[in-house]
């Protein structure tokens, strides 16, 4: 095993910037948007949807005001104390999982709601989206334990880069399969059969607004796919590298770090690919068309949905 020190290139410090600051920008305005207008919303105009919606939107604010931070002390040591710096990562990680679980949800709160819409008043309601919010968040930090039992007293000589060491394989194990392939496959299930099944019903009502829900429905896990998978790819390939050469470890840290490049843009995505997206969609689609008592998309739209209690 070679001991060796391991830092990012300019060309990820570039890369950083360019995804960072306009994530930063488009995620906080339009995120802060969001939270806005569901607070302005009359308390009789809420249902459990902005309910997970307002969670995701809490989540991924607090990520991106972690985002200036870990830019600024991306490739400067360390200073402060090391408590300050484990409590950051923490929070990071937190609320970059409870995202990721939310977004899992309304994939189930949409399965449910299309393939068993009588059932759905009845099982998707404000109460249990609000303890389902409630067990996400308690459960994802509990898990942030682990880190501080096992990987806090680890090389802090940046904050955000491991130079030295990478995450214990518990960690890895804990944030890889629990952390996201769990969330995939519940999210691919769903997806697929909420797909097929509007397929099949495409000319029984509105043939546009099944349309649309397929293509957002779709868009949802494609971006999920692409900003989460290679981070956790990344998490591996650093561990595995551990064991080879200081070249391999070199290439194992700059492509991790470059996949949360690609992952803290998830965090600007949502508030448009899960409200704004499916708003359009609505409007578009649905100002001209009488809604029927039980149509498929009512439960995908935050916007269109009668208040569940």
């Amino acid at each position: 095993m070679a001991n060796c020190t391991v830092n990012v290139t300019n060309a990820i410090l570039n890369l950083q910037k360019v995804t960072s600051i306009p994530t930063f920008i488009l995620g906080v305005l339009g995120n802060i948007y969001v939270l806005l207008m569901f607070c302005r919303s009359p308390r009789s105009e809420w249902n459990y949807m902005k309910i997970y919606i307002t969670n995701m939107a809490i989540a991924d604010c607090v990520v991106l005001v972690i985002l200036p931070i870990k830019i600024h002390f991306y490739d400067i040591p360390w200073t402060y104390p090391k408590e300050v710096c484990n409590l950051l990562l923490s929070v990071y990680y937190v609320n970059m999982y409870v995202s990721i679980f939310i977004m899992t949800a309304i994939s189930v709160v949409r399965f449910v709601a299309i393939m068993y819409p009588m059932k759905a008043r009845e099982i998707l309601c404000c109460r249990n989206a609000l303890v389902v919010c409630a067990l996400i968040w308690i459960i994802i930090c509990s898990f942030s334990t682990i880190y501080f039992v096992h990987d806090s007293d680890n090389d802090k000589t940046m904050c955000f880069q491991r130079t030295r060491e990478g995450l214990s394989l518990l960690f890895i194990l804990l944030l890889s399969i629990v952390g996201f392939l769990l969330p995939f496959l519940i999210m691919l299930f769903c997806t697929i059969k909420v797909i097929f099944t509007l397929r099949k019903q495409l000319e029984i009502g509105s043939r546009c607004e099944k349309i649309q829900c397929i293509f957002i429905i779709a868009a949802n896990l494609i971006v999920f796919v692409i900003c989460f998978f290679p981070v956790h790819f990344g998490y591996f390939f650093k561990y595995m590298a551990y064991t080879h050469s200081c070249d391999m470890q070199f290439i194992a840290h700059n492509f991790l770090h470059s996949a949360f490049c690609i992952s803290n843009m998830n965090c600007g995505l949502d508030c448009f690919s899960y409200y704004f997206a499916t708003k359009t969609s609505w409007d578009l689609c649905c100002m001209k068309q009488t809604r029927e008592e039980g149509s498929e998309c009512n439960y995908v739209s935050p916007t269109n949905l009668k208040r569940n209690s």
